[in-house]
């Protein structure tokens, strides 16, 4: 069984204000859905369980861009670039998703675009994603569902 590399985090923010920071940020990239008022509470909790804990534990934080920044629970020190955080980008140019999606048959390789695309917007390699921590994989994954 692997060790965890990190202590035990305590809760930072109460899960409220993490609903709220976390509403904040959602809005910014899914504005149909805050002007028509779909970015319920409860909703948020149900798509983004992990995200709310890693805001309340304090590993998540969004600049004043709103780009997150993300503090792997579990960091990849054994890569050749010890990886303890990730900043998020924020946005895909038309030009940047087609090259993500060249040579993919999207119908029948979802997971190979979902790979590829959460690599884009983390920076990741692959290898890399393979070897994070399944918190820390579920937490980025519902960040770059965001996007």
């Amino acid at each position: 069984m692997k060790e965890s590399k990190n202590l035990e985090v305590n809760q930072v923010i109460s899960d409220e204000l993490a609903v709220i920071e976390l509403r904040k940020f959602v809005a910014k990239y899914r504005r149909r859905d805050a002007r028509k008022g779909l970015l319920k509470d409860e909703k948020l909790l149900d798509e983004y369980p992990n995200v709310i804990d890693a805001i309340t534990d304090g590993l998540i934080i969004f600049d004043d861009k709103n780009h997150p920044k993300y503090k792997l629970r579990e960091p990849l020190m054994d890569s050749v670039e010890n990886i303890e955080e990730i900043t998020f980008r924020t946005r895909i140019k038309p030009s940047d998703q087609s090259r993500l999606m060249d040579g993919i048959n999207i119908q029948t390789q979802t997971a190979k675009y979902v790979l590829r695309f959460i690599g884009y917007i983390t920076g990741l390699a692959q290898g890399d994603i393979d070897r994070l921590d399944k918190e820390d994989y579920d937490t980025i994954n519902q960040i770059c569902s965001v996007f």
